[in-house]
């Protein structure tokens, strides 16, 4: 699941100027960065990216956050940006699944057409253990000039809170909720996998890791720094 990110984008701070609803496992402080090391799975750093809060906007009851990501390769290399916006509105955070696409499969397709057809996924501001949450899916489709060169699909089911721990890493101790789920990926054939994340209330996702059907670790993510 090389090419497929956990919900790392997924990442925000906290302002209490807006709707308290809104107050959960999202967070909206403007110009707050989060800073992630990806790992292979021997624990190597192999990537990394930034995210920064760039826009904070409220109406109608909904509040749209906009992110500037940026992505490294293991030299601390630029490889890719992009830009994603989340939406909160009545204690739920809802994403486009189109985010699940990671930057080193992006990236390598910056010349070409990108299609893109998703589903919208939520996080709800509250979370409790054993609670199911939406599942989803999300298909990208690449063509040059005209012609469809690849199409690419990821199925994520299952998806639920398991339980609420303590995890520690590089940016410090984080009280979270676990997040599991399946993830189907399909290019040439399909490719069958299982994914965990930590979330923290003000401060987002702080952990994820990635398993393949038989439930070996193929690679993880970690909060490395955060600023307010």
């Amino acid at each position: 699941m090389k090419h497929i990110v956990i919900f790392a984008l997924l990442v925000f701070t906290s302002s209490s100027i807006f709707s308290q609803d809104c107050q959960g496992f999202i967070s909206m402080q403007l110009n707050s960065i989060l800073e992630y090391q990806q790992f292979n799975a021997k624990g190597k750093p192999e990537s990394s990216h930034k995210t920064q809060i760039t826009n904070v906007t409220s109406e109608n009851g909904a509040t749209t956050i906009t992110t500037d990501n940026t992505y490294y390769d293991d030299k601390s290399k630029e490889v890719y940006k992009a830009q994603q916006s989340y939406t909160c509105k009545d204690g739920v955070i809802t994403f486009d699944m189109g985010n699940m696409f990671d930057a080193a499969t992006m990236s390598a397709y910056q010349s070409m057409e990108v299609k893109m057809v998703s589903d919208k996924m939520d996080l709800p501001a509250n979370l409790s253990e054993g609670q199911a949450l939406s599942n989803g899916s999300a298909t990208m489709t690449i063509l040059n000039q005209g012609v469809k060169m690849m199409t690419m699909t990821v199925n994520v089911t299952n998806r639920k809170v398991e339980k609420k721990e303590s995890i520690t890493v590089a940016a410090g101790t984080f009280e979270c909720y676990k997040i599991t789920y399946d993830i189907e990926s399909k290019v040439m054939f399909k490719v069958q996998a299982k994914s965990a994340e930590w979330y923290c209330a003000g401060i987002g996702l702080v952990k994820s890791e990635s398993f393949d059907s038989k439930g070996k670790l193929t690679g993880s993510t970690e909060l490395k720094s955060y600023t307010k």
